[in-house]
């Protein structure tokens, strides 16, 4: 199966990226070569799930359930012109995504993936292995990742050719690279490997799987050394898996998105609560309830955040305090052109710090500029609409 509009603009990229985890519910039904009469593979195929050491399907599908944070600015279409309905995730250090499942026969020519077969065929892959040559789409278990849109940059994720995950097709888990990059506003493509050791029909023409029944899900940070390293790419990809479905997920659907951040304190209720106790936790100091409820141990753990931060320890969390919450964490600098989950942070702070709204898309454009250097401009900084080392201190500690 593949987009209605073949995809012609692709950049060799020789860096690894992330590991993936896809999910699909139900194989396709073509004959192709090396398959018997009922579509099963006569060939050995990749890693399957059922003896992997890494979580279940039904644990990765359980911990993706929900999408937790949308850290894309828009959707994706399954193909080409098709409705975009499909939001980017991200939840515990995972970034994921429910598609249909697109066959990738790019790359080296091979009996499966040659321009007889494959009427799209090309014989580049935008990543490359160690030696410089295109990936074997025929072989090596890899996914397709958008190239970098308004819609969302994978990059900005830390996403990249050779990121390792894992592959969920049924009762399957298979692990594989980020192994090239294709149209920008449709997503849902893996190698003709990765569908065949899934149980998909892997026929570049035919074959795939439609629907929104495919999952797939990135371990940003998690590279294998060389992009056709597929054992290195399973024993990372399990590790990295594990660690994922047994994380914490007490956050993970708490939304720290608002139009405003008004003062809460001892006795305050509500979502707003919950998503300070959630900042809290995430800068170290646990307020031990997330239920959204402004107790004890709220105030405490407000309190701790407010002295390490040099606030005023009153406890209540007031437009320095939310501030400082807001941006914390990572330092980049971020100008007219960024975008990303760094971005969204920014955004909040400063909807906090100017006590007026900033839409919070992740997008940093013309909006965004103006406050940054309304916001430098009121705390005696260079106001150049850039957020550097300066800017970021003075948001850190809550001014």
């Amino acid at each position: 199966m593949r987009r209605l509009i073949p995809w012609r603009c692709r950049a060799l990229e020789a860096a690894p990226a992330a590991l993936l985890v896809v999910l699909a519910l139900g194989p396709a039904a073509h004959a192709v070569p090396g398959h018997d009469a009922a579509g099963r593979s006569t060939r050995p195929a990749a890693t399957s799930g059922a003896l992997l050491a890494g979580p279940s399907a039904d644990q990765l599908r359980a911990k993706t359930a929900t999408c937790g944070t949308q850290i894309s600015s828009g959707m994706y279409a399954e193909n080409a012109g098709g409705t975009r309905s499909i939001p980017i995730c991200g939840k515990s250090g995972a970034v994921f995504w429910t598609a249909d499942l697109d066959v990738d026969c790019d790359g080296q020519r091979t009996d499966e993936c040659n321009p007889n077969t494959d009427p799209y065929y090309q014989s580049e892959t935008a990543c490359v292995e160690s030696d410089g040559d295109a990936l074997n789409s025929a072989t090596l278990p890899h996914i397709v990742v958008p190239l970098p849109s308004s819609i969302w940059d994978h990059t900005s994720a830390g996403i990249n050719c050779g990121t390792v995950g894992a592959v969920i097709y049924q009762d399957r888990v298979v692990y594989g690279v980020i192994g090239d990059k294709g149209p920008t506003t449709s997503i849902g493509e893996a190698s003709y490997a990765m569908a065949e050791a899934l149980g998909i029909d892997p026929d570049p023409s035919s074959g795939g799987v439609g629907g929104k029944v495919v999952g797939y899900v990135m371990f940003p940070g998690t590279k294998v050394s060389r992009n056709e390293d597929h054992a290195q790419a399973t024993q990372l990809g399990e590790a990295a898996a594990t660690t994922f479905v047994q994380s914490d997920s007490t956050c993970d659907d708490v939304s720290l998105d608002a139009t405003r951040y008004p003062t809460i304190a001892a006795g305050s209720n509500g979502v707003l609560v919950q998503a300070a106790q959630c900042l809290l936790k995430g800068a170290g100091f646990d307020p031990k309830s997330f239920k959204g409820t402004f107790d004890a141990d709220t105030e405490a753990a407000v309190k701790g955040f407010q002295a390490d931060a040099g606030l005023p320890a009153s406890g209540e969390v007031d437009a320095h305090t939310w501030t400082a919450l807001l941006s914390h964490g990572s330092t980049p600098t971020l100008q007219d052109g960024s975008s990303g989950t760094a971005v969204q942070r920014l955004q909040r702070a400063l909807t906090a710090a100017l006590g007026t709204t900033v839409a919070i898309d992740g997008l940093f454009g013309p909006n965004t500029t103006a406050a940054v250097e309304q916001y430098q401009s009121a705390h005696g900084l260079t106001a150049d609409g850039i957020v550097g080392a300066n800017t970021w201190g003075a948001l850190q500690a809550g001014k």
